[in-house]
């Protein structure tokens, strides 16, 4: 991109003005001018607006001042009112550009060319009205003629005349800059909030202004001879304070110190900012000052973290135990700084977001060939982390099916086009017809929406997509896998696109994310043509859900704790499985070994020979509800899934078999995954959760986001898993009950210590130390918006509270804990009493759905 007012660069009018450098200061002298205000359109406004804003540019140009200190001539120094006007020119030109940091290399550049005696200058743009609560955001640069040209003059002939003379001048010009000789600055000033701050009574009970200045130290880009207009993520001051103030708004901390470190902690580990200067102000703290404040400096350093060691798990007797954190532990991520994430991925391998949608045929079948394709069959690719399924009206042409669409995160070594072929012969190969009119009924659509962060503009491809900003379809998908990709066309992230749409567009809420159950045809009915009537597609969130989802139990053992031996032969699980049904049920879940506390183990052959029998009668008699089957054994899943099953429902979360997770990932099967330490014979001693801090609702997402990375990982599409807290498993009474009570928690960004021990960390004398912020974390994966399903039915600790020791008789207890789940937002209850609990439910769904 050309810079406006680039010239050729000047040259000393003649050798006697080299030979006055010969006496000139080894000092660099400035010529400054100092917050000049131009309007220019640079990016958005704080408005997310495309319109003509205010920049506010102050610009200090080293040079040496001495010949025109002796001779009182202008034309032998740097005349400051030239560079003002070049960058009152620049400024006000269709320059195109979209970020702050490029403007002030556009700035930096336009000074250094009003002269070869300007040696190196100091950039400050700041933007008063880029954000509604922030006196500005601005961006510091530091830049020499050799890092901006590549060389200190243009005629490198004349450099080796006069080079000895004033490379004391260029040395100061270098030293000058200080710091920003290897780092850049993106400033914010005066960010203003309200929060709960302080330790007195009264700032417990009111909410209080602080005031924020953030510096965010970066590594100075490599030199270059052009502008570049990319900011990465970590760069992009709207990101930051985003996170920042969501976090800081939502927090009662008691001292400043601890808000600083929080701010600082957010901005790095949330938003990945290498390093970064945070100094609050509390305004009304001091009656006879302005205020009182703390300034800190943090970097990734400060918070870098390992994994938990597992001390509750290495006391497991058995080799399953210890199996259950040892992997996972390896699989968390390890804080990175910003220039190791952008390392990633391997060398020569590009990050490209795919869409994927379909409304002909069966549309799931369809994505997943789609993404085993994208997988296997793309050259030098393989496929990365994808989004949840989402069911959407259509657009554009609206007299055709609902569409099924989902986004990916592929990375490849292709080019763009060469890409783009790839992708239209998978869309051929799948059977998409080409001859059908633009916007019309498909099996397959894959659109490339990002490729790194290019900007490319053909007659076959525009990337970012050309319509990515109108599309809800494809920006909720794409905001799953990141929200904070940034489009650098518009200027606006993934999420503020979505965000538009959602909140300020007129458009439909057209678009509902939804949970596959069933996704096998029946045996009898696989010779038919190729159809959707076997899938069910279920909402399974709050806000988009309406009724709640019952998996009925059907325990075909000998030994189950509440209904052991009731069905144990075919005939009668049969029966009982059409009696759910009957009462209510939605999925069946078929177990074939007890995992009761003490429970012992039986064997694959064993445990197929109880359920497979089951399984087969009722896909028999033609009934097409959802089958779960709950084993933790790979080859049980696959004879399960052979014989009519549809979900595999793990108690170990995939820890127990290794080939579990390959399983559920090859045969694309819904995947409920659930949160439990050792194995049923272990887990009753292993419920000390004193590594974190004792909170169980902490340790359980903890582990929880690290058997669903390995999910993830294994190739587990988002959207077949399904997440359970494991009520009852590795968990005493007390902790069941602080489960169902926090259960929105499980799901959420951010969590706070559980108010029980802050109660006991005041009793312990930690005072105003007690927690009052976010706890951190280190999940190895967000687990937010992933369904939920609780199994709480006839457990023990709702006989200790009731005083029933008889599990059938805990009916009622249990109706109360389907109503706590209903309310904390889980989408799927697991019970052995459907009917009573239909009605509860029913009740309870009108009640907080």
């Amino acid at each position: 991109m050309k810079v406006y007012g680039s010239r050729p660069i000047n040259k000393y009018a003649s050798l006697s003005s080299l030979s006055k450098l010969k006496h000139c200061s080894s000092m660099a002298d400035k010529v400054i001018f100092r917050d000049l205000e131009v309007r220019t359109v640079l990016g958005n406004d704080s408005w997310e607006r495309k319109k003509s804003q205010p920049v506010v540019i102050t610009a200090e140009i080293h040079t040496s001042i001495s010949s025109a200190g002796r001779s009182d001539k202008v034309t032998e120094s740097v005349h400051y009112g030239i560079a003002c006007k070049r960058a009152t020119a620049f400024a006000e030109s269709e320059h195109g550009l979209q970020s702050l940091e490029a403007f002030a290399e556009g700035i930096a550049r336009v000074c250094l060319e009003v002269t070869s005696r300007a040696l190196s200058v100091y950039v400050f743009a700041r933007k008063p009205r880029a954000l509604l609560h922030a006196k500005y955001a601005g961006v510091e640069i530091y830049r020499t003629r050799k890092e901006v040209f590549g060389s200190w003059s243009e005629d490198e002939a004349e450099t080796a005349q006069y080079a000895a003379s004033i490379v004391s001048e260029r040395a100061a010009a270098i030293s000058a800059a200080g710091v920003l000789g290897d780092e850049d600055r993106i400033v914010v000033k005066k960010l203003s909030m309200s929060t709960i701050i302080g330790v007195n009574l009264w700032e417990r009970h009111y909410r209080q202004v602080v005031d924020l200045d953030l510096v965010l130290h970066m590594k100075k880009p490599t030199a270059s001879n052009g502008v570049s207009d990319k900011v990465p993520r970590y760069r992009n001051f709207r990101t930051v304070v985003d996170a920042v103030t969501e976090m800081v708004e939502k927090t009662s901390y008691r001292t400043v110190e601890a808000l600083a470190t929080a701010v600082a902690r957010t901005a790095i580990k949330q938003c990945k900012v290498p390093k970064i200067t945070v100094r609050v102000e509390k305004p009304s703290a001091l009656v006879f000052a302005a205020c009182s404040a703390v300034e800190i400096t943090r970097s990734v350093d400060d918070f870098s973290t390992t994994a938990l060691n597992s001390a509750a798990i290495s006391q497991a007797p058995s080799a399953a135990a210890s199996a259950c954190h040892t992997p996972a532990q390896a699989e968390t991520p390890v804080a990175e700084t910003a220039a190791d994430a952008e390392s990633k991925p391997d060398a020569g391998m590009h990050s490209v977001y795919i869409a994927l949608g379909t409304n002909v045929g069966d549309r799931l079948k369809n994505l997943h060939q789609a993404l085993n394709r994208l997988n296997t069959d793309l050259p030098m690719s393989r496929l990365v982390d994808t989004s949840f399924l989402y069911e959407t009206a259509p657009m554009y042409v609206t007299d055709q099916p609902a569409f099924l669409n989902a986004a990916c995160l592929v990375q490849t070594k292709l080019e763009p086009i060469p890409l783009l072929d790839e992708l239209k012969r998978i869309e051929t190969e799948m059977g998409r017809d080409f001859s059908m009119y633009r916007n019309g009924p498909r099996v397959i659509d894959l659109d490339i929406l990002f490729y790194d962060e290019l900007l490319m503009e053909t007659e076959r491809l525009t990337i970012p997509h050309a319509l990515l900003h109108e599309r809800r379809f494809q920006l909720g998908p794409l905001c799953d896998i990141d929200c904070d990709l940034m489009h650098h066309r518009l200027g606006k992230t993934s999420g503020a696109l979505y965000r538009h749409l959602t909140t300020h567009s007129a458009a439909p809420d057209d678009i509902v994310r939804v949970t596959p159950l069933k996704t096998q045809q029946t045996p009898l009915a696989q010779s038919g043509a190729s159809n959707e009537e076997h899938l069910v597609l279920k909402s399974l969130l709050p806000g988009t859900q309406k009724q709640t989802v019952f998996m009925g139990i059907l325990n075909c053992t000998p030994d189950s704790f509440s209904d052991g031996g009731d069905f144990s032969t075919a005939d009668k699980a049969v029966e009982h499985a059409q009696q759910l049904i009957r009462d209510g049920a939605d999925i069946i879940d078929i177990g074939g070994q007890s995992t009761r506390p003490g429970a012992t183990q039986v064997g694959v052959e064993t445990e197929i020979e109880r359920i497979v029998p089951v399984i087969k009668r009722i896909r028999e008699l033609n009934i097409n509800i959802p089958i779960s089957v709950d084993t933790f054994y790979a080859n049980v899943a696959a004879a399960a899934l052979d014989a009519g099953a549809d979900i595999i429902n793990d108690v170990t979360g995939g820890y127990y078999d290794p080939q579990m997770l390959p399983l559920v990932a090859q045969r694309q099967c819904p995947y409920i995954l659930m949160h439990m330490r050792g194995d049923p014979a272990t887990m009753t001693k292993m419920n000390d959760y004193s590594e974190y801090d004792g909170d169980v609702m902490r340790g359980t997402r903890f582990e929880l986001a690290q058997r669903v990375r390995a999910a993830l990982d294994a190739g587990v599409p988002r959207w077949n898993i399904i997440i359970d807290p494991g009520i009852g498993f590795a968990k005493e009474g007390a902790q069941n009950f602080e489960i169902l009570r926090r259960l929105p928690e499980l799901t959420a960004r951010h969590i706070r210590a559980a108010p029980s021990l802050k109660q006991q960390s005041k009793a312990a004398g930690a005072g105003d130390e007690a927690e009052e912020g976010f706890v951190d974390e280190d999940l190895a994966t967000d687990l937010v918006n992933y369904p939920v399903l609780v199994g709480s039915s006839r457990k023990r600790f709702i006989g200790n509270v009731t005083g029933k020791t008889d599990a059938k008789d805990r009916v009622w207890g249990t109706a109360a804990t389907v109503t706590a789940a209903i309310q904390g937002g889980v989408g799927i209850v697991r019970v052995h009493d459907v009917a009573e609990m239909v009605d509860v439910a029913r009740v309870s769904d009108h009640i907080y759905r």
